[in-house]
């Protein structure tokens, strides 16, 4: 008898595209989905213990609407940005690396009170 690693089961929510890519990859390999996917997700998590965090690029940009305003705007001139530009989007990226915190501690407390006053 062959040892077993005890597993459980996790579920997600991916794209339509990404499990048309997995069933095609499957068909043409004959490998179970489980293997693939643990597999895949040993390797992501191997690499990112190799790979320096200030290196990593996240592959999805979480970002509010004015956000994106500032980047399109970024993206679309051929200028360089103001010294108020980079100093705009350092507290952006800020406020949403630390879920809002970083705008919380700047703030009187009142404003962030439970019942609203």
């Amino acid at each position: 008898m062959g040892y077993r690693r005890k597993q459980v089961q996790i579920s997600a929510f991916i794209a339509e595209e990404t499990k048309a890519a997995l069933d095609d990859y499957v068909a043409a390999t004959g490998l179970k989905k489980n293997r693939v996917i643990e597999e895949a997700l040993q390797r992501h998590l191997a690499a990112i213990d190799e790979i320096p965090a200030n290196m990593i690029i996240e592959t999805h940009l979480t970002t509010t609407p004015e956000g994106w305003a500032m980047i399109w705007d970024m993206i679309e001139s051929d200028d360089e940005p103001t010294p108020f530009e980079v100093e705009a989007w350092r507290r952006h990226i800020e406020f949403i690396e630390t879920d809002g915190k970083s705008l919380e501690d700047r703030l009187p407390p009142d404003l962030f009170a439970a019942d609203g006053s």
